[in-house]
C-alpha cells in the first residue's frame, strides 16, 4: 500500500513588501517598511499605479491589494509607496526555494512567493512534518529576514488552505480528520 502523502504549502508573508523591507534594511535604512503603513506598487514619485502588497500597519486604513494608489493615499496620506523591484523579488524567491530544497527534492513553484513541497518519505531525514516545517520557517526568517506561513496536509488544496489560517510566521495543519474542527467554524467570505 502506498503511504499517505505529506504536502507543504509555503507562502512568503506580504512577499513584495517584506522583500523590499529586508533589502532596504540591508542597505542601511533605519525604517522597516513592515512596521509602518506602506505599500508596494506603481511609481513612488508620480504616485500612480495600483497596490501590489501592503504592510500589516496599512490594513487598519482598509487599503486593498489591487486598488489605485491615489485611493490608498486618500485613506492614508502618510502612506509610504515603494516601486516594485522584480529582480530583487526573484533573488529573494530563489533564496527561499534554495533553503526549501534542502528538505525535499520535490519542490513545485506555484508563484514567485509560494511553492508546494512533497515531504512524503522525508521524516526519516528531517523529523515529523510540523517539526520540519518549523525548521524551514525559522531558517527562512533567520537567514533571509522575512517570514513564511506553511500549511501541511495530504494534498495541495488542504495544504494551501492551512497556510492561510492565520498569519504571519505560522505553521498550520489541515488533515482530513481536522476539517470539521478547523474549517466549519470559519465564516463564509
Amino acid at each position: 500500500m502506498e503511504p499517505t502523502r505529506t504536502i507543504f504549502h509555503i507562502d512568503a508573508n506580504s512577499a513584495y513588501l517584506s522583500w523590499s523591507a529586508v533589502h532596504r534594511l540591508q542597505q542601511g535604512s533605519p525604517i522597516d517598511l513592515r512596521t509602518i503603513p506602506a505599500v508596494i506598487g506603481g511609481d513612488e514619485l508620480s504616485r500612480h499605479g495600483i497596490v501590489l502588497a501592503k504592510s500589516l500597519p496599512a490594513k487598519p486604513f482598509k487599503i486593498q491589494t489591487g486598488e489605485p494608489l491615489r485611493d490608498a493615499l486618500t485613506k492614508c496620506p502618510s502612506l509610504v509607496i515603494v516601486s516594485p523591484n522584480y529582480h530583487l523579488y526573484m533573488k529573494a524567491s530563489n533564496a527561499m526555494v534554495d533553503i526549501i530544497k534542502e528538505f525535499s527534492p520535490s519542490v513545485q513553484r506555484f508563484s514567485i512567493d509560494e511553492c508546494f513541497v512533497d515531504y512524503t518519505h522525508m521524516s526519516v531525514h528531517f523529523g515529523e512534518p510540523v517539526e520540519a516545517a518549523n525548521t524551514i520557517r525559522n531558517r527562512i526568517r533567520d537567514e533571509l529576514g522575512f517570514t513564511v506561513n506553511i500549511g501541511i496536509s495530504h494534498n495541495k488544496i488542504l495544504a494551501k488552505m492551512a497556510s492561510d489560517f492565520s498569519k504571519p510566521d505560522k505553521v498550520h495543519t489541515l488533515y482530513a480528520d481536522e476539517i470539521a474542527d478547523k474549517m466549519w467554524p470559519l465564516p463564509v467570505r
